[in-house]
């Protein structure tokens, strides 16, 4: 677990996991937390179950870089965002790192937290010298995430962004 100034960052258990994905709060009642607005939709719910579900079953994967990362808001004690890594440091020592809030939680810098919180942490780890991250061009909040957080445009290829940290 990583703890932010509001937030505590969860990297979700496979049985959590599924817990997640389910149609009910069943995730919530087993973290003895309140219900909120935490919904997954498509892709993601295509996501988890195609690729990190399986990759949570197989022992050759570090599962903190493939399963889904929570952050809960403390006072709130709610799920109020979501975070993924997708999947180990490569060759050069990069990871990437997608995320996404929930509607009714947006524009209260909640992903900017969490982003700086999973970068800090991931960072510390081995193996881990860079991050990065894809937006859509058009996608302006995700891009103020990334820029708030320091992370430098490098890349463009049609109607996507590429950022890195540390630049």
């Amino acid at each position: 677990m990583v703890s932010t100034s509001r937030l505590t960052l969860r990297p979700l258990t496979l049985p959590e996991l599924r817990l997640h994905i389910a149609d009910s709060y069943r995730l919530e009642q087993a973290l003895h937390l309140r219900t909120g607005p935490r919904v997954v939709t498509e892709p993601l719910l295509s996501i988890i179950r195609a690729y990190t579900i399986p990759r949570l079953l197989d022992p050759r994967y570090d599962p903190l870089y493939h399963t889904i990362w929570v952050a809960i808001d403390e006072e709130r004690q709610q799920i109020v965002a979501e975070a993924k890594f997708k999947g180990e440091p490569d060759e050069t020592g990069t990871v990437e790192i997608g995320y996404g809030t929930y509607p009714a939680r947006q524009r209260q810098g909640y992903m900017t937290e969490m982003v700086a919180g999973l970068v800090e942490w991931v960072l510390q780890q081995p193996d881990v010298l860079r991050v990065t991250a894809d937006t859509d061009v058009e996608n302006v909040a995700s891009q103020r995430v990334l820029e708030k957080n320091q992370f430098h445009l490098f890349d463009r290829f049609e109607n996507m962004l590429w950022w890195e940290y540390p630049g």
